[in-house]
């Protein structure tokens, strides 16, 4: 029978579902900076857009990304148009002519351009430091002990080794995209997804139907996990533990509902060690900026994991692996 409401036998709550999907945390229990970045980042502007301003803001890092720098030129060339525009209405051109509906049209454009980049800084700093980061990384000096690839692909056969099949858990999952295109749909596994937001979570749905991989979604806390303990074998994070309110109790969380022996994998922004003065700016104010640690947090990863290993994958991003004991 259909219902719109899950109902727990344990604490006897009852939980909306939102397009069908149980929505199994309480509000007033999430933590500060995980409300204001689902309501401000992925409940709004990035997670509506989020397939292409995602991939935009790591615009200098990522190679042969030709079709972000095309509309990079576009769009600076447009603002700056825009400015000259505005400035040359305002302070030339009220001498000789009289203002025009068009005049009217682009002044109130730019002042909406100039307000939404203030509200959205991460993307005004995008526009000032891509181009000098870009000419910055070429001078650079980073070589991975172990490439991304080669990380996923080891890691991968050791699960496909496993007798029986498998749970994987993927926390804040959003468009399910890394899952997808990691090597995790060569498991023979079930999946599970989580996300706090319906707007991210949603477009997961719709991309895993579109692949026809069967997969169950939650709208969940990650500092308060939905789920039995001792229930996944692989737990995976990605782009998303620096930003919660306690990254600590999220690690807690997930190395709680797996199980003896299973693989904890998080990835996330970290700044490598001899980056230039402009590269931190863009990591500081772009990349991270919606951060409340900015590096892997060893110190904060629970007793109960062992075998941890931080490998800095790229110039600004780490990725951590780590066993239940």
């Amino acid at each position: 029978m259909f219902t719109t409401c899950w109902h727990c036998e344990v604490c006897s709550r009852k939980y909306p579902t939102t397009n069908g999907v149980p929505k199994l945390y309480v509000e007033d229990q999430l933590g500060k900076h995980d409300r204001a970045l689902r309501d401000f980042f992925y409940d709004g502007f990035l997670g509506r857009w989020y397939q292409y301003v995602m991939p935009f803001l790591a615009l200098p890092v990522r190679p042969g990304y030709w079709k972000g720098w095309i509309a990079y030129v576009v769009i600076v060339a447009t603002m700056l148009a825009l400015a000259g525009y505005t400035f040359s209405f305002l302070f030339l051109a009220q001498g000789w002519r009289d203002p025009s509906v068009l005049d009217a049209m682009l002044v109130v454009i730019f002042v909406a351009v100039s307000i939404f980049l203030l509200r959205h800084r991460y993307l005004l700093f995008l526009f000032i430091t891509a181009v000098p980061v870009k000419i910055s990384l070429r001078f650079a000096q980073f070589q991975p002990l172990e490439s991304f690839p080669e990380i996923h692909a080891r890691l991968i056969e050791e699960l496909r080794r496993k007798r029986g099949r498998l749970e994987v858990l993927d926390v804040s999952t959003g468009t399910c995209n890394s899952l997808y295109r990691h090597g995790w749909m060569k498991l023979d596994a079930d999946y599970t997804g989580l996300d706090l937001s319906n707007t991210m979570l949603m477009q997961g749905v719709a991309f895993m139907s579109a692949q026809g991989v069967a997969m169950d979604f939650v709208l969940g806390d990650a500092l308060q996990l939905p789920f039995n303990s001792e229930v996944f074998d692989v737990v995976l994070n990605y782009g998303a533990l620096n930003g919660y309110t306690e990254p600590q109790r999220a690690l807690e969380e997930m190395a709680r509902v797996a199980k003896p022996g299973a693989l904890l994998l998080f990835l996330d922004e970290q700044l490598y060690e001899t980056a230039s003065w402009i590269e931190r700016l863009y990591f500081k104010r772009v990349l991270s900026s919606h951060d409340v640690i900015h590096q892997c947090p060893v110190e904060l990863i629970p007793p109960s994991l062992e075998r941890v290993k931080v490998h800095q994958i790229y110039q600004f991003y780490y990725l951590c692996t780590s066993y239940k004991a």
